[in-house]
């Protein structure tokens, strides 16, 4: 009998993928630390959640680095987004439309500025882990609730790394995680601890974070047959930037991995 594990196949996102991969990424982000703070109205969290994320993710689709794990039934399991070295050109225009104005409209004033402090708290923040340097960015990550703990998040995260592994373009990837737990996952794929801290969002409540790194290429064991991945997108030799917006142009959404 074919099992989920044995049947699950990659493919970068598409259209048809957005809406159950942004309800996938609600579900699993309702408890963060960081999109609580952005969303702290339990009641509404889970629809805020879901509408910035099927945003975030159009947003990506024309740059093909976000993945999905799918079912025989062609229903996204888990995701990640690795975004590229040299980012992800956003015209100023596109992140108005997506981004700010709707998100401004949908939950106010107060909203915006919560929002606007981790973009600039997390851009802060990935510049340090990678000190500087060229590197990529995984982040978006998630699994469905219901196929947590099976390693299909495992087997997709290593396909990824695997696929884009490249020392020749970039030699290190970074992250950052609000979960000590998820230290132990990414560290069975090449990461290491670069530091934790406590972050303290204006008027909210304190919670730590922790930053990865992973250097070189590291070859993880994953049960069942190979993903393929497709090649990253060429992204533009410039980016556009704005702090105004939700989502980066060289650092993707504040999102935290997982």
């Amino acid at each position: 009998m074919e099992t989920i594990e044995s049947s699950l196949r990659m493919s970068a996102l598409r259209e048809a993928h957005v809406a159950r991969t942004a309800d996938m990424l609600a579900a699993a982000f309702s408890v963060d630390a960081a999109w609580c703070y952005l969303f702290p109205d339990a009641a509404t969290r889970r629809a805020g959640l879901c509408d910035f994320f099927a945003r975030n993710l159009r947003t990506h689709l024309p740059y093909a680095c976000t993945y999905v794990a799918l079912d025989a039934d062609e229903r996204p399991l888990a995701t990640v987004t690795l975004r590229p070295p040299r980012g992800i050109h956003i015209s100023l225009l596109t992140m108005l439309r997506r981004g700010l104005l709707p998100f401004a409209i949908a939950h106010g004033r107060a909203a915006v500025q919560r929002l606007l402090w981790l973009k600039k708290t997390y851009d802060a923040l990935e510049a340090e882990a990678a000190a500087g340097d060229a590197h990529a960015y995984v982040h978006m990550m998630a699994v469905a609730p219901e196929y947590q703990g099976r390693g299909i998040g495992s087997r997709l995260l290593a396909e990824v790394l695997s696929a884009h592994a490249s020392p020749s373009v970039v030699a290190q990837t970074v992250l950052t995680t609000h979960l000590e737990r998820n230290v132990v996952f990414y560290r069975r794929h090449g990461f290491e601890l670069s530091w934790q801290r406590t972050l303290e969002p204006p008027a909210g409540v304190p919670y730590t974070v922790w930053a990865m790194r992973r250097c070189g290429t590291v070859t993880v064991a994953s049960a069942g047959p190979s993903l393929a991945a497709p090649a990253f997108a060429p992204a533009p030799e410039r980016s556009v930037r704005s702090a105004l917006a939700p989502w980066r142009t060289r650092r993707s959404s504040p999102c935290c991995c997982r």
